[in-house]
């Protein structure tokens, strides 16, 4: 094993769900790289102070060189990162590699034949294995092969490891030096450790609320119209509103993947099962298993909270998997050094109760009103 805790980066961040349950595991995720600057904003608010910054860096032009020098390390020993996925999603267009943001897939590759680090984590849509027959995904391993390293992937559910949520992902590992890989074993899903439901992660949080009346951040509710509000009182928990399409949690279960949208598209958020609205930012994170640690400031719009949520992986289940992989690469895990002090940092919120309403109202949009639209 190991004298020394590996150190690795994170590419196409977001705000850093990868980082989180990396950290959380005890290994060294010395910095995250994004392109959008309000989700390197959150970032640096929740892992600079446990010694991970988050740079604003245009991936698709970078070098392995110059994420070195801004992390201002030496050497990597793991990349990881999940490139948007949009072009692959069941959702979105499904143009695959016809779409300009698969080649970010590319320029991730790149990046690690730059930095030749021992292992690689690459996180995407399930769907990513269908596109082209399938050529794509196959691609993308053989130009890892090529790189020397031994390479698998598979497709897990969150809440197969303690993730309130039903959200399954496609993992690619390589790594060098091994001839097979492991992936990590399902904590949750059995008999004697059944999956976490919604109810066990949000139920203990009170009605959505200002801060000045909860003390809880990223809790704000959304302003529904009557209408609206009389045909979720009718909405059965784990039911569809026929009028809206918005699906209702059902207490005894994960949640419905959470998803994140993009450009002018923002998606249905579920309906929380016990009160008539969707749920809150800080309902979402918790349904993704970040911590109430984990806070979006207040100078982040709250469209843009929601879509950081939406497009993290979560931070058990990325856990998980760093500590299956330190386990099969024989490295030291040191979970205690990256705690770091949240106390240290700024103020989360500035505006008053009453700023935050307003640019909430300011921002409103269709389905906040029962519209099959987007919600603020």
């Amino acid at each position: 094993m190991t004298t020394r805790v590996p150190v690795g980066i994170e590419l196409f961040s977001g705000c850093g769900g990868l980082s989180t349950g990396f950290l959380d595991a005890g290994l060294n995720v010395a910095a995250g790289f994004e392109l959008d600057a309000r989700a390197v904003d959150a970032y640096n608010y929740n892992h600079k102070y446990r010694g991970c910054p988050g740079f604003i860096e245009d991936l698709g032009t970078a070098t392995g060189s110059d994420l070195l020098e801004r992390a201002q390390i030496k050497q990597v020993d793991f990349v990881i990162g999940g490139p948007p996925c949009q072009p692959f999603s069941i959702v979105g267009k499904r143009q695959g590699k016809l779409d300009v943001r698969a080649n970010l897939i590319g320029h991730f590759i790149r990046i690690v034949s730059d930095l030749k680090p021992l292992a690689v984590m690459l996180e995407n849509v399930p769907n990513l294995a269908a596109i082209s027959g399938g050529e794509f995904l196959a691609g993308i391993k053989a130009e890892l092969r090529l790189l020397g390293y031994s390479v698998d992937h598979c497709v897990v559910s969150a809440a197969d490891y303690g993730v309130p949520q039903n959200r399954k992902r496609l993992v690619v590992l390589g790594v060098k030096g091994k001839k097979s890989i492991r992936f990590p074993l399902p904590t949750h899903g059995t008999a004697d450790q059944p999956s976490i439901s919604a109810s066990s992660a949000i139920d203990d949080l009170p009605d959505a609320g200002e801060f000045g009346e909860t003390g809880i951040y990223n809790h704000e509710p959304t302003v529904h119209s009557a209408d609206m509000v009389s045909r979720l009182s009718d909405l059965e928990p784990g039911k569809r509103e026929r009028g809206s399409f918005h699906d209702r949690l059902h207490p005894e279960r994960p949640a419905y993947t959470l998803r994140a949208g993009s450009g002018n598209f923002s998606p249905l958020r579920p309906i929380h099962y016990k009160y008539h609205r969707v749920i809150t930012v800080r309902e979402s994170a918790r349904l993704q298993g970040f911590s109430d640690d984990f806070r979006w400031p207040d100078r982040i719009p709250r469209l843009q909270q929601y879509r950081q949520v939406g497009n993290a992986v979560p931070p058990p289940m990325a856990r998980a998997f760093a500590e299956c992989l330190a386990h099969q690469m024989d490295w030291r895990l040191d979970p205690a050094a990256y705690v770091g002090d949240p106390s240290t940092r700024e103020p989360a919120n500035v505006l008053t109760d009453a700023e935050r309403k307003a640019l909430r109202m300011v921002r409103m949009r269709g389905a906040s009103l029962g519209k099959a639209a987007s919600v603020s």
